[in-house]
């Protein structure tokens, strides 16, 4: 439990329990922001080193790939470390901000990137997993198919394949879903706590 709601639940109990003043009030809310934008930036950095770890663990097939499935997957590749490692600069950024400005204006901005770039990281990281089950489907439907047989056939196994990827890719997206409410949304919503507290505290300075 953050400081901040420690003291408050302190002055429900006990009316004469001491209180602090605005600037002390600021100074617990902008260090609770530092650090929940400093877990945000390792945890994306933990999350990256283990898909880097699994893509040298994980067997690749001796399968032959066609050249475009193949282009496509390095492409995705390449364009999936590139936004992981964008978005690893912004949270260092955010981070780098909260913890050197003594400004709420910029403290309050820094507080609401923050929050938009997690949930584009989340967006992100769920569209990417949404592609590589497309880009295993086609995949998988093409090692499958026989062009011996007849259209019947092929339509059938299509339609399978088909309701069992979709099956698939919506149980792990659930499962990446639950895990970013639990992980990120958390954050998130101590991080939202701190920006309304913090706008609350300048409007009654105006």
């Amino acid at each position: 439990m953050d400081e901040l709601d420690q003291l408050k639940k302190q002055w429900q109990k006990n009316q004469n329990f001491i209180r602090i003043d605005q600037p002390e009030i600021k100074t617990m809310l902008h260090k609770s922001s530092s650090s929940i934008v400093k877990w945000i930036f390792i945890i994306s950095l933990i999350e990256l080193s283990l898909g880097i770890i699994l893509s040298f663990i994980v067997p690749t097939s001796d399968k032959e790939v066609l050249f475009f499935l193949q282009f496509l997957d390095y492409a995705s590749q390449l364009i999936f470390y590139i936004g992981i490692g964008y978005f690893i600069y912004h949270f260092f950024k955010s981070y780098a901000s909260i913890s050197n400005t003594n400004s709420t204006k910029i403290l309050l901005n820094s507080i609401l990137l923050s929050r938009k770039h997690v949930e584009n990281y989340i967006k992100f990281n769920i569209y990417f997993l949404i592609f590589e089950f497309f880009m295993s489907f086609i995949q998988l439907l093409i090692d499958r198919l026989d062009l011996n047989n007849q259209w019947g056939y092929n339509f059938f196994m299509t339609i399978v394949f088909a309701v069992l990827f979709t099956l698939i890719t919506l149980i792990f997206i659930s499962i990446f879903k639950f895990y970013y409410k639990i992980v990120y949304r958390r954050l998130l919503k101590k991080l939202n706590k701190n920006y309304e507290e913090l706008s609350k505290l300048e409007e009654e300075k105006i």
